[in-house]
């Protein structure tokens, strides 16, 4: 008997075991989040910009494939890495959404937003620090005009909220499938949008970055058309989902 309780608690503290991971290293709770929020907003800013400022700046030819899919690569990065500390948002889109569909707490989402466009701020600003770009590489590019990049990112953001939607336990990016599909999503917009809205999806990814490069003369197709395709995708999923979850948002998500 007492070898059997021996092995159980050895196997137990076998570094690597999820049981010996939640309760040796559970998140900080709501101060946790936001720590995580404006570190994972830092990094797929990071993967917006900074593969821009590279080509630009020092001249490399990276290719419109590797430079639109950094943002993906990143995104995909941050879901697996900080799922479980803030749910992994990143997205002021995917916070409103979540929050809309009663699985987010409303009293966190100002805290959530404003931490995603530091972090956005701040990414764009490290890219400047260490890169010395010209301005035009952290700002969207917009080749055919505002007006069909307006209505681009509705249909782009539509696409990635449908899916964030879809793959998120409650208010949470979970899983291998969930950091994937997301990704790829990102990926997929990216290459549609890139010249055309950018594929920002993100208003924080995109105007934090603004900011720092004095260039927010086209601010409203960003600060608008995400909320518009995030309400349309809301739409499609309540069409598509029965909702059988509680309706009470879980406290330990996000």
């Amino acid at each position: 008997m007492a070898s059997a309780q021996s092995a159980g608690k050895r196997k137990h503290m076998v570094p690597g075991n999820r049981e010996h991971f939640e309760e040796e290293r559970e998140p900080r709770g709501t101060a946790g989040a936001i720590v995580a929020e404006f570190a994972g907003t830092v990094v797929v800013t990071l993967g917006t910009v900074a593969p821009a400022a590279v080509a630009r700046g020092l001249g490399l030819h990276l290719g419109y494939a590797v430079e639109t899919a950094c943002t993906g690569i990143a995104t995909t990065a941050m879901i697996y890495s900080l799922r479980y500390v803030s749910g992994a948002h990143f997205n002021p889109c995917t916070t409103l959404a979540f929050a809309v569909r009663g699985d987010f707490d409303w009293a966190r989402v100002p805290g959530y937003i404003a931490v995603q466009f530091l972090g956005a701020i701040a990414a764009g600003a490290l890219v400047v620090w260490t890169l010395h770009p010209s301005r035009e590489a952290l700002l969207p590019q917009m080749m055919l005009g505002t007006w069909p990049a307006f209505w681009l990112e509705i249909v782009l953001t539509a696409i990635l909220i449908l899916v964030a939607l879809s793959t998120a336990n409650v208010a949470r990016f979970i899983g291998p499938e969930s950091a994937i599909a997301n990704g790829a999503t990102t990926v997929l917009d990216r290459w549609i949008g890139g010249h055309i809205s950018s594929g920002s999806m993100n208003p924080a990814r995109t105007l934090g970055p603004a900011i720092i490069a004095g260039g927010l003369a086209d601010w409203w197709v960003y600060a608008t058309a995400p909320l518009i395709g995030t309400g349309i995708a809301l739409l499609l999923v309540r069409g598509m989902w029965r909702p059988t979850r509680k309706a009470d948002p879980d406290p330990t998500a996000g």
